[in-house]
């Protein structure tokens, strides 16, 4: 086995300009919940106080972001704006029971999802389990950005009971 070449600078800060940036979020509840967003902030020194600005998200942080928005989205919710195909179906399985069909198709609603996603290299794996909840699915993915060499490693519970 070959170890994969180190990058240049060049080449990262290639990588990090073709992920983006964004405004941060910050998402209220338990690590990974992804259920409830907000900007984020940040503080700074400024004019001898602290100030409170918007924070930015950028590098890893910015993929994650970038991949749990897409997932969060109802697809064809952004078509106004000239993203028809941006955001998953899978929100159309809110009061289904939690069996296997349903989980096939929470999976098939998400690779479909990030299948738009041009800074997504492939997807590895996508994992669609119910959790201790009977109304709670738990999508795991391993998805490969493009130009990176390590995984990204991504859990986003689902819940279909949700009232919206």
């Amino acid at each position: 086995m070959t170890a994969a070449p180190r990058r240049t600078a060049a080449e990262i800060e290639l990588l990090w300009r073709r992920l983006g940036r964004d405004l941060g979020l910050f998402w209220a509840g338990t690590a990974g919940s992804f259920a409830d967003a907000d900007l984020a902030t940040e503080n700074r020194p400024g004019h001898g106080r602290t100030v409170v600005d918007l924070d930015v998200a950028e590098n890893l942080d910015q993929a994650v972001q970038l991949l749990v928005n897409r997932l969060m989205t109802r697809e064809g919710e952004l078509a106004p704006l000239g993203h028809p195909e941006y955001g998953s179906r899978h929100h159309e399985l809110i009061g289904e029971p939690n069996t296997e069909r349903t989980r096939n198709l929470v999976k098939l609603y998400i690779l479909q999802a990030l299948r738009h996603e041009p800074r997504i290299a492939k997807i590895e794996r996508c994992d669609v389990r119910s959790e201790a909840r009977r109304d709670i699915v738990r999508v795991e993915l391993t998805v490969r950005l493009i130009d990176v060499d390590d995984p990204l490693n991504l859990v986003v519970p689902f819940d279909l009971g949700a009232v919206t």
